[in-house]
């Protein structure tokens, strides 16, 4: 395997909270989603957002590309168990909403699965 270089990661304090509240989920995790959610918040930047380039957040409506699989979706992304059959919503614990957290708009993240390399390309950021 080599080394992946990392885009910074943010988090607002509403949503880094949040996400601290899901600590029975993250700790120990060996489920790919939550153990990318767990790397995720140990390197992320708690930030105002009002004063930082848009990032995607608990909430946000993001468009973006699975590189690997040639795909473009647009999904919210949210809490465990909020997402709606009316919309198509990622939860922060599976493997890409976990990756696109925090990511602003042309920030590429890549990380390893038992597959192989997974990507995904943020293309936009909405609310």
């Amino acid at each position: 395997m080599t080394n992946i270089s990392l885009p910074p990661v943010f988090a607002s304090n509403d949503d880094f909270l949040a996400l601290s509240g899901l600590g029975g989920i993250l700790e120990g995790a060996t489920a790919p989603g939550p153990s990318l959610l767990a790397a995720e918040m140990n390197r992320l930047a708690v930030v105002d957002p009002k004063a930082q380039a848009p990032f995607v957040r608990i909430g946000s409506r993001v468009t973006y590309c699975d590189v690997q699989r040639r795909r473009v979706r647009t999904a919210r992304v949210v809490m465990p168990g909020q997402g709606s059959i009316h919309e198509s919503s990622i939860p922060v614990t599976s493997p890409v909403g976990a990756a696109l957290l925090g990511l602003g708009v042309d920030d590429v993240f890549s990380w390893w699965t038992s597959n192989g390399m997974r990507s995904v390309h943020v293309l936009g950021i909405g609310k």
